[in-house]
């Protein structure tokens, strides 16, 4: 999830919380097609490849928009095959630029891509935010994610049983939302002579931080010592693993990180707590 300040998110989730109230959507799961039609948005069966080539957008930047809002027309556009998963997340992010207050009265106007970079960038964070708060129904998912134990298990039972969101977005917003410091790492096979193999060495494709995760997290330095990681790539049926990483900070100084990790047969999710000063006392005994 990109940057932005506490206060900035705060106000985003006040007004999805608005959203959400003023629509009556109460409980989760947020159905994506009934919130487009909440705000009388009708989803045109357009190319929008043709639409970026009129709007006179690169052709190298095409690839990266997945939906587009005419406010105007109250009209969202969606890239033709895009998987379910994306065309939902697109779906609220379209609503946020037609429901947040300041967005609307700027697009209404000027359609985004016609707005300087720096704007855009701003208003595409702010809409990202908004459908992350909004599919998670605001508090509501800090009370039930954080009311227990932390870890994968509370996760997976919220994406399939309570949110029915992807993997990859409930366990970022998980971790975002977390009042305990943790860190999302999401591993992939690295590319070996142009695949991807089972067997292959996986790699971290990125991380999410919780705010009060203090550690500069650089992905070549943390180590599987005993290959879990991969292992569980190997068997994605193994469930939630509890296991430890060792993690080098930028002095060389080497660290033990409690982890747990989850794979859905595409990537393997590892959920790590922030390494401290007693996990470097029991490195240095246990060596």
């Amino acid at each position: 999830m990109p940057n932005m300040s506490i206060s900035g998110r705060l106000s985003v989730r006040a007004e999805a919380e608005r959203f959400l109230e003023t629509h009556g959507f109460s409980t989760p799961p947020l159905p994506p097609d009934e919130a487009l039609a909440a705000r009388n948005l009708e989803v045109a069966q357009l190319s929008l490849d043709d639409l970026l080539v009129k709007a006179n957008l690169p052709s190298e930047d095409h690839k990266s928009i997945q939906a587009m809002l005419n406010a105007r027309e109250r009209m969202v556009v969606f890239r033709s095959g895009l998987p379910s998963q994306k065309r939902n997340w697109g779906s609220l992010h379209e609503v946020a630029h037609e429901f947040l207050p300041w967005q609307r009265e700027i697009l209404y106007c000027c359609p985004l891509l016609w707005l300087p970079a720096n704007v855009q960038r701003q208003l595409e964070i702010e809409a990202d935010i908004f459908a992350a708060e909004a599919f998670f129904f605001g508090q509501q998912f800090h009370k039930q994610a954080f009311a227990g134990d932390l870890g994968l298990d509370c996760a997976i039972e919220l994406a399939t049983s309570v949110y029915g969101t992807s993997f990859h977005s409930t366990f970022a917003h998980y971790v975002e939302q977390s009042p305990v410091p943790l860190c999302l790492l999401v591993w992939k096979p690295e590319a070996e002579k142009g695949l991807n193999t089972p067997g292959g060495k996986l790699g971290v494709h990125y991380f999410v931080k919780s705010h009060n995760f203090h550690w500069r997290v650089v992905p070549d330095q943390i180590s599987d010592p005993d290959k879990v990681v991969s292992k569980i790539y190997n068997d994605s049926g193994s469930g939630v693993v509890k296991h430890e990483l060792i993690v080098t900070s930028g002095s060389g100084q080497v660290y033990l990180a409690q982890a747990e990790s989850f794979c859905n047969y595409y990537n393997v999710f590892t959920l790590m707590w922030q390494p401290t000063l007693k996990s470097v006392e029991a490195l240095v005994i246990s060596g």
